[in-house]
C-alpha cells in the first residue's frame, strides 16, 4: 500500500553565514510582522469578497431541479458549505469594526477596543481554515468511508456469489 506523506521539512544545504543570515533575517521578519499578521487576513478576506461578488453576479446561489439529481443537497451544500463561511469572513470585518465603536461609546477601554479589533481582524484567518477542515472532511474522509462502504458491498457481494459456486459444486 502506498503511504503519501503529509508534511515534510524543506532539504537545505548546509548554513552559510555570509549567504543565508541575512536571507533568514529579512524572511523571519517579513512573514512574522508583515505577511501574517496584515498580508494574509486581507488577501483571505478579499477571495471572500470576489467570491460573493462572483455568487452575486451569476445568481448561482438557488434551488434548482433542471441542474442536478439532488437539487435540495446540492443548494444546501452551496449554501453551507461556500455562501456561509464566504459570508461570514467578508462580514466580520464591518461588524466587528460597529461592535467595536458601540462599545468604545459604552465606556470600553482602548485595550479591551484594540483585543476586540484584533480578534475580529484574526478571526478571518480562524474561519477560512474551518472553511478548509470541513473541505477535508467532505473530500478525503467522507470519500474513504462511502469508498470502505462500497468495498464492503463488494466483498458481501463477492461472497454471496462464491457460496453459490460452492453449493453448485457440492450438489
Amino acid at each position: 500500500m502506498e503511504t503519501t506523506t503529509i508534511a515534510t521539512e524543506q532539504k537545505t544545504e548546509n548554513f552559510n553565514f555570509s549567504n543565508h543570515f541575512l536571507k533568514a533575517l529579512m524572511s523571519a521578519l517579513y512573514y512574522l510582522i508583515i505577511y501574517i499578521p496584515f498580508i494574509l487576513p486581507f488577501a483571505i478576506w478579499g477571495k471572500a469578497a470576489a467570491r460573493l461578488s462572483m455568487l452575486w453576479e451569476s445568481k448561482s446561489l438557488g434551488y434548482n431541479e433542471e441542474n442536478s439529481a439532488y437539487p435540495i443537497y446540492n443548494f444546501y451544500f452551496n449554501y453551507i458549505v461556500n455562501f456561509i463561511f464566504d459570508a461570514s469572513m467578508f462580514l466580520v470585518w464591518p461588524i466587528g469594526l460597529i461592535i467595536t465603536i458601540i462599545e468604545l461609546t459604552n465606556n470600553v477601554d482602548a485595550m479591551g477596543a484594540l483585543t476586540m479589533l484584533f480578534g475580529y481582524y484574526s478571526s478571518v484567518i480562524a474561519m477560512r481554515a474551518g472553511k478548509e477542515i470541513v473541505f477535508f472532511v467532505l473530500n478525503t474522509l467522507v470519500s474513504w468511508f462511502i469508498s470502505v462502504i462500497v468495498n464492503i458491498g463488494q466483498l458481501i457481494k463477492n461472497m454471496w456469489l462464491l457460496n453459490i459456486v460452492i453449493k453448485r459444486k457440492d450438489a
